[in-house]
Order: C-alpha cells, then sequence, then structure tokens
C-alpha cells in the first residue's frame, strides 16, 4: 500500500521579477507542452495538479540559472512566492533564490527570506554564469548563515554556457544531443557531485559542521563513487577533521527529483542512511501524477519496508524542515 502523506522539495515556479532571459530554460519552455503555464501557476491549477499527485506539501524553489547578478530581482521575486505561499500555507512552503556573485546580499536575502517570509531555506545554482563553484572563502557568508539559521542550502544544476557545451560535450551528433549531454542526461550531475567534492576538499564542512547540503537527482553520481572517494586520502589535505562518508552521512541529503527508478532509489539507499533521501519530483519538467504512479511501484515491487517508503515518501522532510502542522491525507 502506498504512503497516505507525501513532500516534495525540488519543485520549481516562475515569477515575473526573475522571468526570461536565461536561454536554456526559454527554450526548454518552449519545447514541453504545459510547462511554461506550470511554472507560472502558484494557484487553483498548482493545487489541483498536487491533489492528483496525492502530494501533500510542496516546497517551491524558482527556476535555476536566472538570479546569481540580480539582488534586487531575487529580493522581490522571494517576496512574490511568499504572496503566493499566504494563499496555502499548510500545501506550499518557499525556498528561497540567492545572488551568488555577490555573497554577502546573498547571506542577508537568505537571513531575510527565514526570518521575515517564512521560508525553509535557499535553492541555489550550482555554478556562477562562467562555471565558478563556491569553494572560494568568498562565498561562505551563505553557509554560515545558513548553519545559524539551522535550515539547508540546496544545490541545484545549472546550465552550462554555448562554448562549455560546445567544447566538452559536442561530437559527431546533434546540437540537440549534445545539449542533452550537457545537462539532465550527464553534464549537471556530475558537475554538482564535483562542485560537492571541491566543497569538501576546501574544508567547508569543518568550518560549519553542522550546514545542512541538499543534492538531488538521487545524489548526482556521488552514490556511485562514494567509496572511491573515500580511499583518494589527497581530498583531506586541508580537511583533516572527518572523511567524506562522515559528511556524506551527517550533512548531506539526497532527493529523487525526478528519477522514478525503483533500482536507483535501491541503490542509493546502500550507501545513504534512510533518514536523509527524500522523494522530490521535480516539477513541472516530471509530472505529480508521475511520481505518484512511483511511490505506488515502490509499494509493490521495491525491498523497502513500509517504515522506510514512509520515511523516504514524506518523513525524512518533514523532520529536516520542521514541519509542525497536520499534512493532507491522501487514502
Amino acid at each position: 500500500m502506498p504512503p497516505s502523506f507525501s513532500i516534495t522539495v525540488e519543485e520549481h515556479v516562475s515569477f515575473p521579477s526573475l522571468r526570461g532571459g536565461d536561454k536554456f530554460h526559454d527554450e526548454m519552455q518552449k519545447m514541453i507542452p504545459g510547462v511554461k503555464q506550470a511554472l507560472e501557476d502558484c494557484s487553483e491549477g498548482r493545487i489541483a495538479d498536487l491533489d492528483e499527485g496525492h502530494v501533500s506539501f510542496q516546497f517551491l524553489s524558482h527556476v535555476p540559472g536566472t538570479s546569481n547578478h540580480h539582488p534586487g530581482g531575487c529580493r522581490s521575486a522571494n517576496d512574490e512566492m511568499a504572496e503566493a505561499i499566504k494563499k496555502y500555507p499548510t500545501r506550499l512552503g518557499g525556498l528561497a533564490d540567492l545572488p551568488m556573485v555577490h555573497p554577502e546580499e546573498a547571506a542577508a536575502e537568505l537571513e531575510r527570506a527565514v526570518n521575515e517570509l517564512g521560508f525553509f531555506g535557499a535553492l541555489i545554482n550550482n555554478h556562477l554564469s562562467d562555471m565558478t563553484h563556491y569553494d572560494d572563502e568568498r562565498f561562505w557568508p551563505v553557509f554560515e548563515m545558513a548553519e545559524r539559521l539551522d535550515v539547508p542550502i540546496y544545490i541545484h544544476p545549472s546550465p552550462a554556457p554555448g562554448n562549455v557545451i560546445q567544447q566538452r560535450f559536442g561530437g559527431n551528433y546533434s546540437p540537440l544531443a549534445a545539449q542533452a549531454l550537457s545537462s539532465f542526461s550527464w553534464g549537471w550531475h556530475e558537475n554538482v557531485g564535483l562542485h560537492i567534492l571541491k566543497l569538501y576538499a576546501a574544508g567547508l564542512f569543518d568550518r560549519f559542521p553542522s550546514l545542512k547540503i541538499i543534492v538531488g537527482h538521487m545524489g548526482e553520481l556521488l552514490p556511485i563513487m562514494l567509496d572511491r572517494v573515500q580511499s583518494a586520502n589527497v581530498l583531506r589535505e586541508k580537511n583533516k577533521l572527518r572523511g567524506f562518508g562522515e559528511v556524506w552521512d551527517k550533512n548531506i541529503w539526497v532527493t529523487s527529483s525526478g528519477v522514478f527508478s525503483v533500482r536507483t532509489l535501491e541503490m542509493l539507499l546502500k550507501v545513504t542512511r534512510k533518514d536523509r533521501v527524500m522523494y522530490s519530483v521535480d516539477t513541472p519538467f516530471s509530472k505529480n501524477a508521475e511520481g505518484w504512479r512511483y511511490l505506488e511501484e515502490l509499494a509493490e515491487s521495491s525491498s523497502l519496508s513500509r517504515e522506510e517508503l514512509d520515511m523516504f515518501a514524506y518523513g525524512n522532510a518533514r523532520k529536516l524542515f520542521k514541519l509542525d502542522f497536520e499534512l493532507k491525507k491522501f487514502a
């Protein structure tokens, strides 16, 4: 029997203050029927879609890739999100967008979004427009603020610039295939995984030992490499307190976000604590109804116990985000 509740964590939305100007997502919205309308709907249509997919509570996040350079746009879009959430406070929650080009302003906006808007953390782009990651300490005020507020930071894949797509992913196939290889078929996931390892090697998790980081897509390729990474002792030259496996167990949470695979989840759970893995759909690029069918499949054919399935579907997210109200139940 599938769970009576579910919480989804990586679910996207688009508000006017950060709308347009990102070529990749603009093209994707044109290619996938209904995506643009779904991203812009934070009202009855979104709630109806939650009900169809048996989603009790959904965390909203802005479409990645649009905000790094725009402190004012981030602030306004977060305000727009907060206004939308006010209509459905027991069904929708917010993850802030942050202008990571300006780390001090990003940290201040995270504090404002949590303390004034009631947001539960932030979802940030995996890199700046030039592919810069956040291992440089100039970015660390954001992580320091997250630890102080005791909220998680979700690091989400971001589109690569055109020259990187051409150099690294172009080949004897169509430009569309190269675009796919650079993004959802491979490149996004390896790059987020690399980013987490760079943060670890730089000593971020020793500086902020209680920091909470979320990654999606069943772990962004890290689970399959976990034992290999732990054997690479050179990564501990600066980070001498804990091995990467300890950081993985304590500081990292993982969502399924659009990967509806029984065997992939079971592989992930072989190397990841069961209280660190959370269900997500990746709406509207994946559908809530598809996610519900996945939960039904897990209940019918996976090796997860009922307790483990409930932890995955809603329990772990409820604990991480400290949701203390009654969730909508689906019989």
